[in-house]
């Protein structure tokens, strides 16, 4: 047994023992990516958009081509090398969430895209307080999606270096891949 597969069953175990905290983080693996989104949207328009509209142009620009990067990569490795959820590994695996799919569980989508609306956040300027808030949140959506089943450890180690990656990398892919397309495909319709 690899060493996420041993420290997921050691978080595994806990299910059952606190309820309160079971609830907590079924929440938090389920709900908590629309919060932290809500969140980071309404910051944009109501505190970067009201200052610098440009800026907020340039995170929504940001944010939407990091997601589609990170969807189509994240998709590319699960298509290539194959890790299911645990569930498939081990059928006796606790779980208080059921995922649609069980085929991919490498690298955590909800992980990347929570350390994605983080880190644009922080690329953006959004203050120490908020920067801190927001990455404690992603951080939070990361621990309960292994916690709850579907995840292993390496899975939310996967998201989070792909997050780390296209967020590094995120003004050149704007710069060079999506504003061009954009560009030639506001020429094509006009």
């Amino acid at each position: 047994m690899s060493l996420s597969q041993k420290l997921f069953f050691k978080l595994n175990a806990q299910l059952g023992k606190r309820v309160w905290f079971d609830r907590l983080m079924y929440l938090s693996a389920n709900l908590l990516i629309y919060i932290l989104a809500f969140f980071v949207v309404s910051w944009g328009v109501f505190v970067l958009g009201e200052i610098n509209p440009d800026k907020f142009e340039m995170m929504i620009k940001m944010l939407l081509t990091t997601f589609v990067f990170s969807f189509t990569i994240s998709y590319g490795i699960a298509l290539l090398w194959k890790h299911p959820r645990p569930i498939v590994e081990f059928p006796k695996t606790k779980m208080l969430l059921y995922p649609i799919e069980v085929w991919k569980s490498f690298p955590s989508d909800h992980t990347s895209m929570s350390f994605l609306l983080a880190g644009i956040v922080v690329i953006m300027g959004g203050g120490l307080n908020f920067s801190i808030f927001v990455i404690l949140l992603a951080t939070i959506i990361a621990f309960s999606r292994v916690y709850v089943g579907v995840h292993y450890p390496r899975d939310i180690v996967g998201g989070f270096l792909l997050a780390l990656i296209l967020l590094f990398s995120a003004n050149w892919l704007l710069t060079n891949i999506t504003q061009p397309l954009y560009t030639l495909l506001t020429h094509l319709i006009s």
